[in-house]
């Protein structure tokens, strides 16, 4: 596991902001980025998630699968999660294997921010 924390997490008026603080997420990055956000999570359990992956160069299929995993979980509990600041590549990566579909995914915090005032 990393030593240092994977993210930064920011509790805003309306939603629960967890920043990435790497540029690739590796099998062990991914882990931890897991059990950090379900840490933050359980500390907030009503504010809406946003993941801050605007520092994130590369995601392989471990990273994206975790991705799905965190958002579907949150999902059935009712609990809005998006992903937003993603680079092109990582963006092309969900859009080629169709998890665009699945996950929610806004260009800025402020767009994920400004949706959750909308029905979903």
């Amino acid at each position: 596991m990393p030593t240092e924390p994977v993210t930064e997490v920011r509790i805003l008026d309306k939603a629960l902001c967890v920043v990435v603080q790497r540029r690739s997420l590796d099998e062990t990055t991914t882990s931890a980025l897991v059990d950090e956000v379900l840490t933050a999570a359980a500390a907030t359990p009503r504010l809406p998630i946003v993941l801050d992956l605007t520092q994130v160069r590369f995601a392989p299929s471990v990273a994206l699968g975790s991705l799905v995993r965190l958002s579907t979980s949150f999902k059935l509990d009712g609990r809005p999660i998006a992903l937003v600041g993603l680079d092109p590549r990582v963006r092309n990566a969900i859009r080629v294997t169709r998890l665009h579909q699945v996950l929610e995914i806004h260009d800025t915090l402020e767009q994920f921010l400004g949706s959750l005032s909308k029905p979903r």
